[in-house]
């Protein structure tokens, strides 16, 4: 019921927008037309301009809904071609069927009397008709354009949405299932460590499925997640000073996409030594309009070079949502130099 009524009220709209244009326009010739011949009447010019403007509809309603649609969009300029030439032909005659037995007859009979039909111009009656014609035109291509360009800006949006779920749904998977190999690892050896690990991945799920589910949150709960992350980590070591986390600047002003930061520091201790001091570094700046986030790992340059069997997600996926959601808004430099893995991310997420 409610889409029949909004149908309704968009179509009453456009029929009163339309019947405003030809009374505009009909003003407009009419009050033209008077202060030139001052010899006629107001009256005369708006009965002879009601009666001669038909052509002029008819042609604009004929070439925009019917000629465009069937033949010029569908690339048939031959069919377009033969049906404006034939159709141009008949408005000019109807035209001048409309002059010659009602407009002049009836408005100006002196006029009358000296004209026969075939006396008048057509290149001026096609000229006449088709000003106007093409006014019209032009303001409903205009609009053809902004419909097409919102509908398009509508489909990258959806298409945008979408690729957006479909990464997050490649992150989360692929972080719980590491995460439980390792809690699994634990099991065997450790049993209050594993029991620790669990209560971690307790609260790391929580945010992924909840905080996570939104666009942005506060840098203070990524951070938090990055912590209880890097703790769920470090209960495999036995050595404390492993992991490096450090943070600069009031980070309390930023939000950001969720799960943003969490691939390169996978990538730090999946890849990465874990029985050096400092062997993963991480650091965090907040400045007043940019993020500055690096990820420092060491690696044995032997066990690094033979290729994983599982595929991971990848920096590729990183990219591609950093392209998304920060377009012309970020920076991303990755170096690979004397055992050391470098990622260092700019973003300006305001």
């Amino acid at each position: 019921m409610i889409h029949l009524l909004n149908n309704r009220q968009t179509t009453e709209k456009r029929i009163l927008t339309h019947v405003i244009f030809w009374i505009a326009y009909l003003l407009f010739f009419v009050f033209q037309y008077t202060f030139y011949y001052k010899n006629y009447e107001v009256w005369q010019w708006s009965f002879s301009l009601s009666v001669t403007i038909w052509p002029d509809i008819l042609a604009a309603y004929f070439i925009n809904y019917y000629l465009f649609p069937k033949y010029l969009f569908k690339r048939k300029y031959v069919q377009f071609s033969i049906g404006f030439i034939a159709s141009a032909v008949l408005f000019v005659l109807f035209q001048r069927v409309l002059i010659y037995y009602i407009d002049y007859p009836f408005i100006f009979p002196e006029e009358a009397k000296e004209l026969t039909f075939w006396d008048f111009n057509p290149f001026y009656t096609i000229i006449n008709i088709y000003s106007v014609v093409a006014v019209f035109t032009a303001i409903k291509l205009f609009k053809y354009y902004f419909q097409a360009q919102k509908q398009k800006d509508d489909l990258e949006k959806q298409n945008r949405t979408s690729e957006l779920a479909l990464l997050k749904s490649q992150v989360n998977p692929h972080f719980l299932f590491n995460t439980l190999n390792n809690i699994d690892s634990l099991v065997t050896t450790d049993q209050e460590k594993a029991s620790d690990a669990i209560i971690k991945l307790s609260d790391i799920m929580r945010y992924m499925l909840y905080d996570a589910a939104t666009d942005k949150v506060l840098l203070q709960k990524e951070i938090n997640y990055l912590q209880s992350y890097i703790s769920l980590q470090e209960l495999r070591f036995a050595k404390k000073d492993i992991v490096g986390f450090n943070i600069k600047g009031t980070c309390s002003n930023f939000r950001i996409a969720p799960m943003l930061f969490i691939p390169f520091v996978e990538n730090a201790f999946k890849h990465g030594k874990k029985n050096n001091p400092g062997a993963i570094e991480i650091s965090l700046n907040c400045a007043e309009d940019k993020l500055t986030f690096q990820v420092v790992n060491q690696y044995d340059v032997k066990i690094i070079s033979q290729k994983d069997r599982t595929k991971g997600i990848g920096l590729s996926n990183v990219k591609r949502r950093l392209d998304l959601l920060y377009p012309g808004k970020h920076k991303m430099e990755i170096s690979d130099k004397d055992g050391k893995y470098k990622v260092n991310l700019q973003i300006q997420p305001k």
